[in-house]
């Protein structure tokens, strides 16, 4: 009797014994279940907008030279990469008209003296007199007009980009490689201008004569002071952006038109939601980008737009609130629902 006693406790106590191990495997295997992350509550941070962007530099204003009627070409007095001034003449056409006029013009001068002498004598009326002064009138007209035909001049101070034809060639009004009816074409390079497009959220904060610092990789140590000189007053619908003028004196001429730029503009401070950037993931296959915060030791995946980055942090515009608890580690291998423990 005291045997059977003593294995009936024997088998209970390994039982026991078993079951506890049991329970304990089943235990250390749903805490293994649990992925293991750190994690940080969003949080609100000041940040300076001190913002950056490309461009390409462009002539200030741009002149594409010819009469205003075609004729044949004298004389080109100019060729690419001269300076020219405003008035320069530039283009001599052919004077064959214009001489006839003078011709026209000194016979008609003459002719009206002979008549003003009649005409004090009284052999002429002064109707006869005063047909005989429109004519000349008009001849003298014809004269200025010509003149300006003849001699084309420049319209700015500039540099010459462009040079079409030749002494002899025949002008006939077609477009040239630049696009428009010309003989030559001048750029003003003394100052130059860059044009960006600038966030749309950004508009109150650009102002017209504000400051810029433009940088060429040209020269990758020297910044080209500038400024706003004109806000364009449309938004671009299809990237939210609108153009801002930037010019730059260029007293020393040293950006040239079709340079690469780069333009800082400081537009104040802001309150932005800075997250890590390796905590925002991208789905792949798309542009999505998303994160992991945790709720009741369950991660939740969200949906958020970054915005501009600063060092190694990322602003998140839309998807995520402050105080949330976002995931920074272990956020590969989570997955909607997934159940964490997290670790300090």
């Amino acid at each position: 009797m005291k045997a059977s006693t003593k294995i009936q406790t024997t088998i209970l106590t390994l039982s026991l014994l078993i079951f506890a191990a049991c329970q304990t495997a089943v235990e250390q295997e749903e805490q293994d279940s649990k992925v293991l992350v750190r994690v940080k509550p969003s949080s609100m941070h000041t940040v300076v907008n001190n913002l950056e962007f490309t461009g390409t530099v462009l002539p200030y204003e741009e002149a594409h030279i010819a009469p205003a009627v075609p004729a044949r070409i004298n004389r080109i007095l100019v060729d690419v990469g001269d300076k020219v001034s405003k008035g320069q003449l530039l283009v001599e056409m052919d004077n064959t008209q214009l001489f006839q006029a003078q011709v026209q013009l000194d016979n008609l001068k003459t002719e009206l003296a002979r008549l003003d002498t009649l005409l004090k004598a009284g052999a002429v009326t002064q109707q006869a007199y005063d047909q005989l002064r429109t004519q000349y009138q008009v001849a003298q007209s014809n004269i200025d007009n010509l003149s300006t035909h003849t001699q084309v001049r420049s319209t700015l101070d500039g540099v010459v980009t462009g040079r079409y034809f030749s002494a002899g060639e025949m002008f006939t009004g077609t477009p040239s490689p630049a696009g428009k009816p010309a003989i030559v074409s001048i750029n003003q390079i003394k100052p130059v201008k860059v044009i960006v497009g600038v966030s749309e959220r950004f508009l109150p904060q650009v102002t017209k004569g504000q400051p810029a610092g433009v940088t060429s990789d040209v020269y990758p140590d020297q910044v080209f002071n500038g400024k706003v000189n004109r806000i364009f007053p449309t938004i671009d619908r299809a990237t939210g952006t609108f153009r801002v003028e930037i010019v730059i004196d260029n007293r020393d001429e040293s950006l040239r038109p079709g340079m690469f730029a780069r333009v800082a503009l400081s537009l104040g401070e802001h309150e932005a939601l800075l997250v890590p950037a390796m905590s925002v993931l991208k789905q792949t296959g798309s542009n999505e980008r998303f994160v992991f915060v945790i709720e009741n030791n369950t991660a939740q995946r969200l949906t958020v737009e970054p915005g501009r980055k600063f060092d190694d942090r990322v602003e998140i515009l839309t998807g995520l609130n402050p105080g949330q608890q976002l995931v920074i580690t272990g956020q590969h291998n989570l997955i909607q629902g997934s159940e964490v423990e997290i670790v300090k």
